[in-house]
């Protein structure tokens, strides 16, 4: 059974990746993964306002910073992180690439090129094996332009990209009206791999103390849900390598994911759910399903289930929207 893969320029192991999340400020725990069979390490995410705390190109307000992403080191609880500054990033960066054997993927979380395009270099000379940017730009102004938000994402990448060596993954939102189209030009500026998706807090409203409150869930089949269907859309239409991250539980997630394209499946909140071995569970899950079915790699299946074949992918989503919604009882 050939399990290796290869994503961002590496060669790894078999597709599951530890995604960002608090689990990278603890070499013990890193160490344990890649034990159980994970292939690579992303490095919990270093903000840009971490980075340079004079940059203020958004309204703070507008970027709320570390509790609203899947990733931030307060997402999960009962974790105690002394501080979260970047030269303690790159220490750390240093310890988990002289402790491991995987690779080690850094990133970035932002939604400017600011201190990143310095700091790109410096997370390749720390021994970064490639690098993740997190973009989002939250857009609350009816006058903004969507097309120049776009622009700023893939001139961040192009930037970002120009200041190292490192294969670029960009970690995105399912909010796009062109997905497609985007992914393409991010592979045209400079991305090798693209993330699908991130996830974010959701809001809510206090009724006692008449405010917002944010709320953020860990993630479900929902969520693979959404990932499945955007690499089964995107596979084939540019060189750009697909990942899917939000969801995977199990080992038959991962078959799901790499049949409809994906090329590496990150996991974290099931991590904290069934503890760092289910890492092993899950490989061990995908390898049986490989066997009974006669698969010899992941190479052979991926895309085998994606939207190539369709001569009309839209209408054939369409005529599956109809269908389902005429046929179900109790909608």
């Amino acid at each position: 059974m050939k399990m290796d893969i290869e994503y961002l320029g590496l060669n790894l192991k078999n597709p599951l990746i530890s995604s960002a999340s608090p689990i990278s400020s603890h070499t013990d725990q890193c160490k344990e993964l890649e034990d159980n069979g994970i292939a690579a390490i992303v490095m919990h995410s270093l903000f840009e306002e971490e980075i340079n705390h004079e940059l203020h190109e958004v309204d703070h307000m507008l970027f709320h910073g570390k509790d609203s992403f899947a990733e931030a080191l307060d997402f999960f609880p009962d974790n105690d992180f002394e501080n979260y500054e970047s030269d303690n990033y790159l220490k750390q960066l240093e310890t988990l690439k002289s402790s491991l054997d995987i690779p080690v993927i850094a990133s970035l979380n932002g939604i400017s090129s600011g201190g990143w395009v310095k700091y790109a270099k410096l997370l390749e000379d720390s021994g970064a094996d490639a690098l993740e940017l997190n973009l989002y730009y939250p857009v609350n102004n009816a006058n903004e332009d969507p097309l120049a938000i776009e622009k700023h994402y893939l001139d961040t990448i192009s930037q970002v990209k120009a200041a190292t060596q490192l294969n670029l993954a960009v970690k995105l939102s399912p909010y796009f009206t062109a997905l497609p189209n985007f992914l393409r030009s991010a592979h045209i500026n400079g991305a090798s791999a693209a993330i699908l998706f991130n996830r974010f807090y959701q809001p809510d409203i206090d009724l006692e103390e008449l405010q917002w409150q944010s709320k953020l869930y860990q993630s479900s089949s929902v969520d693979l849900a959404k990932a499945l269907r955007a690499v089964a859309i995107n596979y084939g239409q540019s060189d750009l390598e697909l990942s899917i991250s939000g969801g995977v539980s199990c080992g038959t997630d991962i078959i799901k994911a790499v049949m409809a394209g994906a090329r590496s499946v990150g996991v974290a909140s099931v991590l904290y759910e069934k503890g760092l071995g289910h890492a092993s569970v899950m490989l061990k899950e995908a390898e049986a399903w490989m066997i009974e079915k006669e698969y010899d790699s992941f190479d052979q299946m991926r895309g085998s289930i994606s939207y190539t074949k369709s001569p009309n992918p839209a209408a054939l989503e369409r005529a599956n929207y109809v269908s389902l919604l005429r046929h179900s009882e109790g909608i």
